[in-house]
């Protein structure tokens, strides 16, 4: 509700509605867009008020979900606290407990009735997940002269991302890459505790060809609104090999891995502009002394209402004799042009040919 509110003021307002049946308005004072977390007053005193824990459960821990799942009411949902989540950019808490549509911004409890985070997704079968008690804490004690300037909600939704995508970049920039052995190459793998990486292969002995994947992506995005998600770091990679087929029908195949490739982010055309692309070529020596040439396509496509941010899609393309070939694939979702540009340099550098 918050998030459709900063975008388009002057269609919506906020409301409250008291379990005694009371509606009334609220203002908006603050956001954190990171954390899908936002502040709202009520001009006269609400009354009873929950308090910010000092500190997080123990894990195994009972903690207690409140919200108002598909408009029936207040609901409280138990469930158990599971510390916080093995690859959580974002540092979210693992509850084992049903999080479902219309929960989302409602407290979670501990058996002392203090707040000790906010439910913010689910995974379904018990998984889900909360924003923990530093994030609202940081965002309820952070100093502020008065409630937000409508009119600046944009600027101040655009510096919170700028400020997030250089800490996020940046440390991947700084860090040293784990690779893996992918048949014929060197690949990135892990690069990142949040990141997970899984593989595949098909090895039918009925078709004239192998093809392998690798796919390494973060579990989590920043929202934005329902139809416009960003944040989002997802990597791939797709070989084929064969000795069977002729050169028109590998690059026939071939061909059809590199048409698979999109974006991995939520976003139309109100929201983005459309992709401009670049392309050229670059070669590597195999560590065998061969030349293998990689043709890249660089694509990017502009935020409209968030200037300096940019969604970008690289594609690489590489064959060798004919037989084998290497696509290479990332987007990142939100991130500045430059900071793009760095990431594509060192992903390119983590890739060899063996």
């Amino acid at each position: 509700v918050v998030s459709e509110y900063t975008r388009y003021p002057g269609r919506y307002r906020i409301e409250y509605a008291s379990h005694n049946g009371l509606t009334g308005q609220l203002q908006l004072i603050d956001i954190d867009v990171i954390n899908d977390l936002s502040i709202l007053k009520k001009d006269d005193f609400l009354g009873n008020y929950l308090e910010l824990a000092d500190s997080l459960p123990l894990q195994g821990e009972a903690i207690y979900s409140l919200g108002n799942p598909h408009d029936l009411g207040l609901t409280v949902v138990p469930g158990t606290y599971n510390g916080i989540a093995r690859y959580s950019l974002y540092k979210r808490i693992h509850f084992s407990g049903s999080i479902n549509p219309g929960m989302s911004g409602g407290p979670v409890l501990n058996a002392r009735g203090e707040v000790i985070g906010v439910n913010v997704s689910t995974a379904g079968n018990q998984i889900s997940f909360l924003v923990p008690l530093e994030k609202l804490a940081n965002l309820v004690h952070k100093p502020r002269t008065g409630p937000i300037v409508l009119e600046e909600i944009e600027s101040t939704i655009t510096d919170q991302l700028i400020y997030n995508q250089e800490q996020v970049i940046s440390n991947l920039l700084d860090s040293d890459w784990v690779t893996s052995e992918f048949r014929g190459a060197e690949i990135p793998n892990e690069i990142a505790d949040y990141i997970r990486c899984w593989g595949s292969s098909d090895n039918n002995p009925d078709i004239a060809y192998r093809n392998f994947m690798s796919i390494c992506s973060q579990d989590e995005y920043i929202f934005l609104d329902s139809e416009f998600t960003t944040g989002n770091i997802v990597y791939q990679f797709n070989w084929i090999e064969s000795d069977e087929l002729n050169v028109f029908q590998f690059y026939n195949l071939y061909q059809s891995q590199i048409e698979n490739v999109y974006p991995d982010n939520y976003a139309d055309k109100d929201h983005v502009s459309n992709f401009e692309c670049h392309e050229d070529f670059h070669s590597k020596n195999s560590e065998t002394g061969e030349v293998i040439a990689t043709k890249g396509t660089f694509c990017a496509r502009k935020y409209k209402s968030y200037p300096g941010l940019y969604d970008v899609l690289y594609l690489g393309a590489a064959v060798h004799n004919n037989q084998q070939g290497l696509v290479s694939h990332f987007t990142l979702a939100g991130v500045s042009m430059d900071m793009a540009l760095e990431f594509t340099s060192k992903f390119l550098s983590n890739i060899t040919w063996n």
